[in-house]
């Protein structure tokens, strides 16, 4: 009866780790497929297929905040993930606010101060890697809020360009809010990085 009665107990955690590791393939399925979408939503832009533009760009965006609650309600964060995740945003921002400037449906200035936060802190982490070697990078809840507003930006003007003509009115203060939000973090975060370089001073 003892084996029995352990082979019960282990099934509830054998289900629970089941969950865990579908759920952590799920979410970063949805990353790697928002990695992907950068290509025909470039594409699409390109081509003047506004409708369809749009409408991929916000599931991929709705699939963002999936793959974040996939794993938090599974407990199924990964290493994996972790670095997945910040990527896919980067590769679906970064490429989208690149053409709508190429096109002339942005100016350029608010894709350079996206796309140039972005490359400063993939060079900063190379970086500090080389100097501290490994370190634990923790999301700041302005880099969240900067990736918020790129895709309220970025979506607002795929819909004014297809839907609903009326969001050009919003566009200016939209660029302005981001563009604020989003140097904001690109200075958290080199305060963090700042703090990480002294403490690893200190502790050598």
């Amino acid at each position: 009866s003892g084996g029995f009665d352990r082979g019960a107990g282990d099934s509830p955690r054998l289900r629970g780790h089941a969950l865990r590791v579908i759920a952590a393939n799920l979410a970063n399925l949805l990353s790697v497929a928002r990695l992907l979408c950068a290509v025909p939503i470039v594409l699409l832009v390109q081509s003047g297929a506004f409708h369809q533009a749009a409408l991929v760009f916000v599931l991929a965006a709705l699939s963002d905040g999936l793959d974040g609650l996939i794993a938090k309600r599974f407990d199924a964060a990964t290493p994996l993930g972790a670095v997945l995740d910040p990527v896919a945003d980067k590769v679906l921002m970064a490429s989208l606010f690149l053409v709508l400037a190429y096109e002339a449906h942005l100016p350029a200035w608010i894709a350079l101060i996206v796309i140039g936060r972005d490359l400063l802190m993939i060079l900063g982490t190379l970086i500090l890697r080389y100097l501290v070697g490994r370190f634990r990078v923790e999301p700041l809840l302005l880099g969240k809020a900067s990736t918020f507003v790129q895709i309220v930006l970025g979506a607002a003007v795929l819909l004014q360009l297809s839907f609903w003509p009326w969001l050009q009115v919003l566009l200016p203060p939209l660029m302005l809010v981001t563009a604020v939000i989003v140097i904001a973090s690109g200075v958290a975060y080199i305060q963090a990085a700042g703090r990480i370089w002294v403490l690893a001073r200190v502790v050598r």
